[in-house]
């Protein structure tokens, strides 16, 4: 059965939220810059992976603060930080916003090199966090008013690919630094000599700075209408902050259902995907005796090569199914990732040998990477174009913080306080990735009966004015004669 098409209403602010008057190349520019900023920001975040064993001998903690260290600080400062920095994204120039936030966890990166206690990396891993809770809302935003409605699927998935290939560039290039460094430790003036991961942090986050010098050149078109005095509804700051924030709350509240089936199952589907993700390479070396350098190149070339693919076919089913009429196509999308996710993680940690355990980790690889462009699509689709950036940093800050934030530490917990054993990290990332795999999907195909009218209500939306606002809270809370 075929889905009704969603027409959206013709009114006087359409066609200046759809328009962009950006020339192709410079919006393909602000798309390459953009690509290549994600791709760090995920190397900078994943090099923690292959440092596990090394940080945990030089600092001396245990999977629990590893954990804590890899997701639960980085996540809950991403959040807390998201909603205000989407605030000021919805309102001012995107490029210097996301150019400051590049070179911030650029430094915040290279500063966990100096780390020579576990405190020293917890403040430099909380740096990263605020620094690129930027990157998201700010990219969302700003493609999104460099393409017209019809054209933002391509920009879009390309731009959710390059998070899993920045995972495998970040895994194969950090091995390959670690590995030299193992060879021959590096000394640096007034420094000393270093860990070989304290200089793996170093390399892998300086170069960011070069990345955040490109940013300046993206083109802004919001500086462009102000410059030439038009105003449309994607200004926010033309409206009043108080109405912002009511529209944006009414919003949610009259679109309560498809909000907690994208972003709570988005949130237990990342559960999986962090946790997998962080302690996959500590599983091969702990249960088949790999190296991390060894394990990092091949897992870096999975992720490299199959999950840009698996990304961008993500978003390309998910833009199928809705041009075939299904308007929840992307959660349709993420319904499979979930299920796929959950039995190909239990696999991975149920075969005998290496050889095996690697056929289910690239089918973990595939699934994982579904709900990279597919996600950012639907956010895209249910907020009203003055919303984006806030919506973005709602999808975002909760996707870290019950992905990134619950994931790695709930495997460390199992294996330390419930298995009691090092060698059980395999059994914690099974339980963790079939418990959350599921619910996750579950949670998806609940949002299926809301889609439609909450496409018909982004497509619909306009401002409303504050005394309109007014007018109807006195309404709704006057007492019945």
């Amino acid at each position: 059965m075929r889905a009704e098409t969603i027409e959206p209403r013709q009114d006087k602010y359409a066609g200046r939220r759809e328009v962009s008057s950006t020339s192709a190349g410079r919006s393909w520019y602000a798309v390459s810059v953009l690509l290549v900023a994600y791709i760090f920001s995920i190397m900078d975040r994943q090099i923690l992976t292959l440092l596990v064993g090394p940080i945990q001998q030089t600092l001396h903690v245990n999977d629990t603060l590893i954990g804590t260290l890899h997701g639960f600080t980085f996540a809950v400062f991403y959040a807390l930080m998201g909603l205000p920095i989407a605030r000021i994204i919805d309102r001012g120039d995107r490029r210097l916003i996301i150019a400051i936030g590049i070179a911030l966890w650029s430094l915040a990166t290279a500063a966990g090199g100096l780390a020579t206690e576990y405190w020293h990396l917890l403040l430099a891993r909380v740096g990263v966090a605020v620094g690129e809770a930027v990157l998201i809302p700010g990219a969302v935003s700003l493609i999104a008013d460099l393409f017209p409605a019809g054209r933002r699927g391509r920009p879009m998935s390309l731009f959710g690919a390059s998070g899993s290939f920045g995972s495998g560039a970040g895994l194969i290039a950090g091995g390959l630094i670690l590995g030299v460094f193992n060879v021959s430790p590096p000394v640096l003036p007034w420094l000393g000599a270093l860990h070989p991961w304290q200089a793996t942090f170093m390399v892998l986050g300086l170069p960011g700075l070069i990345v955040a010098l490109m940013m300046l050149a993206v083109p802004e078109p919001r500086n462009a209408r102000r410059a030439a005095g038009i105003h449309s509804s994607d200004d926010t700051n033309a409206q009043p902050k108080g109405v912002e924030v009511a529209l944006v709350r009414r919003y949610i509240a009259e679109n309560r259902r498809t909000m907690i089936a994208l972003m709570i199952g988005a949130g237990f589907f990342n559960a999986c995907v962090y946790g997998w993700a962080a302690w996959a390479p500590t599983y091969f070396v702990r249960e088949f005796g790999w190296k991390y350098p060894q394990i990092g190149a091949v897992l870096g070339v999975l992720l490299a090569v199959i999950g840009p693919l698996s990304a961008m076919f993500g978003g390309w089913l998910g833009g199928f199914w809705t041009r075939r009429g299904v308007p929840h196509g992307y959660l349709r999308v993420a319904v499979a990732g979930g299920v796929g996710i959950a039995v190909s993680t239990v696999g991975m940690i149920s075969m005998p040998n290496a050889n095996l355990a690697l056929v289910f980790m690239t089918l973990t690889t595939c699934f994982t990477f579904l709900m990279f462009a597919a996600g950012p699509l639907a956010v895209q689709e249910i907020a009203p174009s003055p919303m984006r950036g806030q919506f973005a940093a709602f999808y975002t800050g909760i996707v870290n913080l019950m992905g990134a934030g619950c994931g790695p530490v709930a495997i460390g917990i199992l294996t330390d306080h419930v298995f009691r054993d090092p060698s059980a990290v395999g059994r914690s990332i099974g339980i963790l990735c079939f418990s959350c795999g599921m619910t996750a999907a579950l949670i998806f195909r609940f949002g299926f009966a809301s889609y439609r009218n909450t496409l018909k209500n982004a497509a619909d939306w306009h401002p409303v004015p504050v005394a309109a606002i007014g007018q109807a809270a006195s309404k709704a809370s006057a007492p019945v004669r």
